[in-house]
């Protein structure tokens, strides 16, 4: 009988994740893609900000540059939810709030 064939050891490439095959020299390194540019502003939501804004300042709330962002965060909210939040803020004080627990 013939002296065995030894046999070479099986390599299975797809089981590696690419940063090891870049590494090992099997494949090129991947391009990093481009980051997607910042969304544009829905026109709608700047002009409901605004309005919550004006809201705030006739109820004489002072806005710092933290109440601006969370008026547009609130402002991106869909129309009836931006409508109920400027109804509470141009809605009259009470002297004291109610709460159950003052009851």
């Amino acid at each position: 009988m013939s002296d065995p064939i030894p046999l070479q050891p099986r390599r299975d490439d797809t089981a590696a994740d690419m940063r090891s095959l870049v590494q090992l020299g099997e494949a090129e390194p991947q391009p990093v893609p481009a980051s997607a540019p910042a969304p544009t502003p829905d026109p709608v939501d700047e002009k409901e900000a605004a309005l919550l804004s004006a809201a705030l300042m006739e109820a004489g709330v002072e806005t710092a540059a933290d109440d601006q962002a969370a008026a547009r965060a609130v402002a991106s909210l869909d129309p009836a939810t931006v409508a109920a939040v400027q109804r509470w803020i141009k809605a009259p004080r009470k002297t004291k709030p109610t709460t159950p627990a003052s009851k």
